[in-house]
């Protein structure tokens, strides 16, 4: 999801956030609803889904200098932020807040409008069928890296157990995979 013809790249947008914070909300609008279902998905609560994403957020603004362009879209970026947040919060049963305190953004109180809005975003219902048609499109190695890592949301040395390939080389697969899998998803 790195920008179409005309917009801005996500590196752009990233690089850009440093002296234009508005363009982080633009990079922000473009991976919200991703990141959102993904952390839907592993905690089955609408309202941590969204503390934890504000939290993903907040970390990948204050980090953002860390991040570097590979020319593909950032949203592997993000998922590695949100893994992280999410392990922070399953270990200690509560979401950390730490980037959000530091950039000044208060805590979340979201609405039962807002609530339902989310809920919205993190349907995944309606991109079942084109992820399957992706899916089927990657190649099989690529594919079932994926599958097995974000899928079944297995580690890394499991991954490469099931793969019967070293860690490293179950990670270079997931991520080449998700890369392709966004392209293949973005195509018309």
């Amino acid at each position: 999801m790195d920008g179409t013809e005309g917009e801005p790249s996500d590196a752009e947008l990233v690089a850009s956030a440093v002296r234009d914070p508005q363009a982080f909300g633009l990079f922000y609008d473009r991976h919200v609803a991703a990141i959102l279902r993904y952390l839907h998905r592993r905690t089955d609560s609408v309202e941590t889904a969204a503390d934890l994403c504000a939290e993903t957020f907040a970390a990948a603004f204050a980090q953002r200098s860390r991040f570097r362009d590979t020319g593909t879209s950032a949203r592997p970026w993000l998922y590695a932020i949100a893994r992280n947040q999410l392990g922070h919060y399953l270990r200690r049963r509560r979401v950390s807040d730490r980037y959000r305190r530091r950039l000044g953004i208060e805590s979340l109180s979201l609405s039962p409008q807002e609530l339902e809005r989310v809920e919205e975003l993190v349907d995944a219902a309606p991109f079942r069928d084109g992820i399957r048609i992706a899916l089927a499109q990657l190649p099989a190695s690529l594919a079932d890296a994926v599958v097995l890592r974000i899928g079944e949301d297995l580690a890394y040395p499991d991954v490469a157990a099931r793969l019967g390939c070293s860690e490293g080389a179950a990670r270079v697969r997931v991520s080449r995979g998700l890369n392709r899998l966004a392209d293949l998803m973005e195509e018309p």
